[in-house]
């Protein structure tokens, strides 16, 4: 499924695979898999990027 964003639920292991915060946070909220790309559970999403 492709959003109105653009984002796809695709899964990305890893948040290099990511192009930016805005989309690591769709990831987060939309996505099953996207409680994983916040590694230390703070709610902080690819906290090299955001």
């Amino acid at each position: 499924m492709v959003a109105q964003s653009g984002y796809s639920c695709e899964p990305r292991r890893y948040c290099a695979q990511i192009g930016s915060c805005e989309e690591a946070q769709w990831y987060l909220h939309n996505c099953s898999w996207g409680q994983r790309l916040d590694r230390d559970g703070d709610g902080k999403v690819c906290e090299t990027l955001c």
